[in-house]
């Protein structure tokens, strides 16, 4: 059975695998944005994995630093694309965004 380090990087496998599939099926696009935030928060957890296997016992001040810039970077990113999903439903009546293909000029 696995434990530690190993068990995190493949959960972590697991939600990239999740947050693919839901960028790949969703026509949604506020699950579109769940769906990044998923794969941003999978590969925060990937590296915090890989930096814990890399020093057994000991965590690279680097990796944490670097996972708290990539999380604030991608709340932002999520809040900038909720809110442009919310405008785009404002003006069009739909989140859809293979129905928004039809507004190209």
């Amino acid at each position: 059975m696995l434990s530690g380090p190993e068990a995190v990087l493949i959960c972590s496998l697991g939600l990239l695998v999740l947050g693919l599939y839901g960028l790949a099926s969703k026509r949604n696009l506020i699950r579109l944005v769940i769906s990044l935030e998923v794969l941003v928060n999978a590969t925060c957890l990937a590296f915090a994995a890989l930096s814990a296997m890399s020093n057994p016992g000991h965590s690279d001040p680097v990796v944490g630093v670097l996972i708290i810039i990539v999380l604030a970077v991608g709340g932002c990113i999520a809040a900038f694309g909720l809110a442009l999903a919310l405008a785009i439903y404002k003006r069009t009546g739909t989140v859809d965004a293979w129905a928004l293909r039809k507004l190209r000029g």
